[in-house]
């Protein structure tokens, strides 16, 4: 598989970066699986790439690919994006134990468990990287900084803040993939819409985690320009998360969090303290909505990963990562949990319900 590199075209695909939800701006984180090296599927081509497609044709039917994934921590929204991105690769002709091989490691929410499977993916002599994350996008990024070996990424808020690439449009590195920033005013504003009285918010988050601060901070600008009075409180890990939400219970009317892995491992904690004291809670993901929060307007992970794998497939066929664009989805849904809103004394109205893609 080390062969495809020899090969990659030098012709740039400048394009637009896919827009983000509902808006027209561009792009702006379990342990062990591995299978056999044997051979079998057919090779994944396109009519649009038909050259590049031809030249590496030997990719999908020869050697076998073999993809190091290192995912930051567990909770759903990660692992649907993993998960994905292997229907993503199925789709496309690379099948685990036929022609593809794929070492997937979890850092458990640690950077320097991060680090370092990345250097064993480094000595393993991994053909593709993906990193699930922004932190161990990071973690990849630096590691193999110095090789030919391309990294993909995927559940990233801002590539560009968190040094990936140079641009979305151009990423410029040997690296691209796909982020998951939402239009966070949108957020914000669904929690006036079911909470119009609401005058108090708290916003948390582990300020540990780059993507989240970058988040907490476009919320707190959307939601003081709605007029709300905010609060913000951080958890430096997951072991401060009950202090933190337990520091603002009393002081606000609701409560918003991020796409933050720190909190999303924790929803359980995250839940209990809110029905406790009947507090709302409002989250910028799906998977944090159904485990305990409200509403929110969400991204899909599991389409998140499988358009990531859409890139992995081009680089394959003999594309530069440093030439593809970073990508967002163009839509995100409402996704209502009606069941933990009674829970914690919220009622959802009926035009806000009926708008809802998914309600739980």
């Amino acid at each position: 598989m080390k062969k495809f590199m020899s090969i990659l075209l030098s012709a740039a695909l400048a394009a637009s970066v896919l827009a983000a939800c509902g808006s027209g701006d561009s792009a702006g984180d379990t342990s062990a699986a591995s299978s056999t090296e044997t051979s079998g599927a057919e090779s994944p081509q396109s009519a649009a790439d038909s050259q590049a497609s031809g030249d590496a044709a030997s990719t999908a039917t020869g050697e076998p690919v073999h993809i190091g994934v290192i995912q930051y921590t567990q909770h759903a929204s990660l692992d649907e994006a993993y998960e994905g991105f292997l229907a993503g690769l199925e789709e496309a002709g690379y099948v685990e134990g036929e022609n593809l091989t794929v070492d997937f490691q979890n850092a458990s929410g640690d950077t320097s468990t991060a680090q370092s499977i990345c250097d064993t993916f480094k000595n393993s002599g991994v053909d593709l990287v993906l990193a699930i994350a922004t932190p161990a996008a990071q973690s990849a990024v630096n590691t193999f900084s110095d090789t030919d070996v391309p990294v993909l990424f995927t559940a990233v808020t801002d590539a560009v803040e968190a040094q990936l690439v140079d641009s979305n449009e151009a990423p410029g590195k040997n690296v691209t993939g796909t982020v998951d920033m939402p239009v966070i005013a949108d957020q914000i504003q669904v929690i006036k819409d079911i909470l119009p009285d609401a005058a108090n918010l708290g916003i948390l988050y582990t300020s540990s985690e780059a993507n989240s601060e970058i988040q907490a901070k476009e919320a707190q600008a959307a939601a003081e320009a709605l007029g709300f009075n905010v609060t913000v409180a951080t958890a430096s890990n997951t072991n401060e998360i009950q202090q933190t939400i337990t520091s603002v219970v009393g002081n606000v009317d609701a409560i918003y969090i991020p796409s933050d892995n720190g909190f999303a491992s924790a929803m359980g904690t995250v839940n209990n303290i809110a029905v406790e004291n009947q507090l709302p809670v409002f989250c910028a993901v799906e998977a944090m909505i159904q485990e305990g929060g409200i509403a929110t307007t969400a991204i899909n992970y599991y389409e998140l990963g499988r358009q990531t794998a859409n890139q992995a497939v081009r680089i394959f066929n003999g594309e530069s990562a440093s030439v593809i664009p970073v990508e967002n989805q163009e839509d995100c849904g409402l996704v209502v949990n009606q069941s933990f809103a009674e829970s914690v004394g919220v009622t959802i109205p009926e035009d806000i319900l009926s708008q809802a893609v998914t309600v739980y």
